[in-house]
């Protein structure tokens, strides 16, 4: 059963917000990359216990864009939330496009943000 989330983004601190706020929900299995390559291989070596993928636009070595691109290339169904800053449309049709399925515009409000993981993660 995949119960695992993955959490990229090269902050720390939206990385340890979004982790607490999935913990609090109790979301316990939860895999954080610092950036898009780091997700990257972790995606990989998790691949069959991701249930859930959540990653920033804008991230050194590997932007979120990509990411998504390279995870669907060996992962055509596990949900993918965009979390970012960036409003604009013409960078969330290219991750739409690439098989991002949601988008989150940070700073969010966690019981909204658990409202989108819920409509994604089945537990």
């Amino acid at each position: 059963m995949k119960k695992a989330i993955l959490i990229a983004d090269d902050s720390d601190v939206i990385r340890s917000i979004v982790e607490q706020t999935l913990r609090l929900y109790h979301y316990e299995n939860i895999i954080t990359a610092i950036d898009g390559q780091d997700a990257l291989e972790k995606a990989k070596a998790h691949q069959n216990e991701i249930a859930l993928f959540v990653f920033d636009v804008n991230m050194p070595r590997m932007d979120g864009i990509q990411l998504v691109e390279e995870v669907r290339k060996f992962d055509t169904t596990t949900p993918i939330i965009m979390l970012t800053t960036e409003t604009d449309k013409a960078k969330m049709m290219a991750a739409r496009e690439r098989g991002a399925t949601g988008w989150i515009i940070k700073p969010f409000q966690g019981d909204k943000f658990i409202r989108v993981v819920e409509m994604y993660v089945k537990s």
